[in-house]
């Protein structure tokens, strides 16, 4: 997933917001190392003297930063060619490959996914050096490590499970997606939901920074009583085609083709969507077109355009990060200019060339440690990211009518501290949007984030480090919700 090189790169953001010279604490991350115990013995085994040494570099090194934990694992093969992965275990990134050059206890590192290099030197037990990403260089420090870096996921279903899980094929034309039918035990007709997940492209659990959260959420409401059919997004796994160039509407009728392959099904006595983020602008779209679906619950669904929304979200994650009041206005700024330009109807060749214009006057005044950004390959990257089919769909499409014509029962959960799908600005929308639906329902659930973990501030950089993985009064209100009405 692309969040991966996005979230590295946001560390390095957060970096050039701090003082010069300033670098992350790395003291928590240390743990005791145990060297071997000292002997008295001067005696020299003169086969062993002659046998290769292991390099200083080779180990497991982490250290924290910007709230996001970095691991190298460095090994030494028989024939002393060193070897390394690179992990960020709070976003779900293991095993990414990475290539290592070293000599004595100078090591450079480049992990290609990430676009990033680390160059340092070990000391002991520590291996210091820069981080380069995106065009800024931030001080590193990493600790060595006994075992690999594990994160808790306490929510993380184990079996033995009580309901039966079933993978499933389905097609949406010619395109083949597959998922995961849960249906729970006992004697039915079940509600079953389809699971729509947010935006880039997901598995069917919709894993992310280590967290499954649409596993926690098919096991919980299997335990309950509720179905689920939870699918992995085109290209993604067991799902065939190619979402380049796909928009919300295409991905919208993948959802649609889970539904019809619900449909006739006796198991079930009705069938509903569920849809986080992205996915809660597809939900209406669905249910406006089909008289299959019996309810809808949108899970951090705006109400608002997708201009709308980002607009706030770059404004709102800024600040959560600890950007400075200076570096959040010159951000917003020329954010808003662009976003508006790629939610407009104009050529994207001529919106491609306004932003260019608009980011290489913006590196007129660009506050230190923010250059980067308005860089030529980051002016390149902005351009593809704007001027691409999905992004200008999304900017540009507005989910009121959508909403207004439900005539089906609908929840809208959104937390206090989703920084990415406003409250405050998509709260309003929606109870305005669906205030002539008899049975819909608008919650603003406390100290939540956008993905309904408790949280502290909301910041994506706490997603990870979040063991819970899905608040459970959150879950509660979405099963009960369902059991009142079917």
């Amino acid at each position: 997933m692309a969040i991966r090189k996005l979230l590295l790169a946001a560390a390095v953001l957060a970096a050039g917001c701090t003082s010069p010279g300033q670098s992350a604490d790395t003291t928590s991350t240390r743990a005791p190392f145990t060297t071997a115990p000292t002997t008295t013995s001067t005696t020299v085994d003169p086969a062993s003297s002659l046998m290769p040494q292991p390099a200083p570099v080779a180990g497991i090194w982490l250290t924290e930063f910007g709230g996001v934990v970095l691991q190298f694992r460095i090994d030494q093969g028989q024939d002393q060619e060193l070897t390394a992965l690179f992990d960020s275990p709070m976003e779900g990134a293991s095993d990414l490959p990475a290539t290592i050059s070293a000599e004595g206890v100078d090591v450079t590192i480049e992990i290609p996914i990430a676009s990033a290099t680390f160059e340092g030197t070990v000391e002991g037990d520590s291996l210091a050096g820069v981080w380069k990403q995106g065009g800024a260089e931030v001080p590193m420090l990493f600790a060595r490590q006994a075992e690999p870096f594990a994160v808790s996921r306490p929510q993380e279903p184990q079996p033995p499970f009580p309901y039966e899980s079933v993978d499933v094929q389905f097609s949406n034309g010619p395109i083949p997606l597959s998922g995961t039918l849960v249906i729970p035990k006992g004697e039915g007709p079940f509600p079953v939901a389809v699971l729509i997940s947010g935006s880039g492209q997901q598995d069917r659990d919709e894993s992310l920074m280590g967290h499954r959260p649409f596993l926690v959420l098919s096991d919980w409401l299997a335990r309950q009583g509720v179905a689920t059919l939870r699918y992995d997004d085109r290209g993604v796994g067991g799902s065939g085609g190619n979402p380049v160039g796909a928009t919300t509407a295409d991905f919208a009728e993948d959802a649609r083709a889970a539904v019809v392959s619900l449909a006739g099904d006796q198991r079930f006595s009705a069938i509903g969507l569920i849809g986080h983020s992205e996915g809660g602008l597809i939900a209406p779209m669905v249910a406006g077109q089909s008289d299959e679906i019996d309810f809808v619950v949108l899970l951090a669904g705006p109400g608002l355009s997708g201009a709308d929304v980002l607009a706030k979200q770059i404004e709102e994650l800024m600040r959560a990060e600890g950007a400075a009041r200076s570096a959040v206005d010159w951000r917003v700024g020329w954010g808003n200019e662009v976003i508006a330009l790629a939610a407009s109807e104009a050529a994207s060749l001529d919106v491609a060339s306004q932003i260019r214009q608009i980011l290489e006057a913006a590196a007129a005044d660009a506050p230190p440690g923010l250059e980067q950004l308005v860089g030529d390959t980051a002016i390149e990257e902005t351009v593809a990211v704007y001027t691409d089919p999905w992004m200008r769909y999304f900017l540009a499409y507005d989910p009121q009518s959508a909403l207004q014509e439900l005539a089906i029962p609908v929840l809208a959960l959104i937390g206090d501290l989703d920084l990415q799908v406003s409250a405050e600005l998509n709260v309003p929308a929606l109870e305005d949007a669906l205030a002539g639906n008899a049975d819909a329902t608008v919650i603003e659930l406390s100290g939540l984030n956008h993905l309904f973990q408790t949280a502290t501030t909301g910041a994506v950089s706490e997603y990870g480090q979040i063991e819970e993985t899905f608040a459970p009064h959150a879950l509660e209100l979405v099963s009960d919700w369902i059991l009142r009405r079917f």
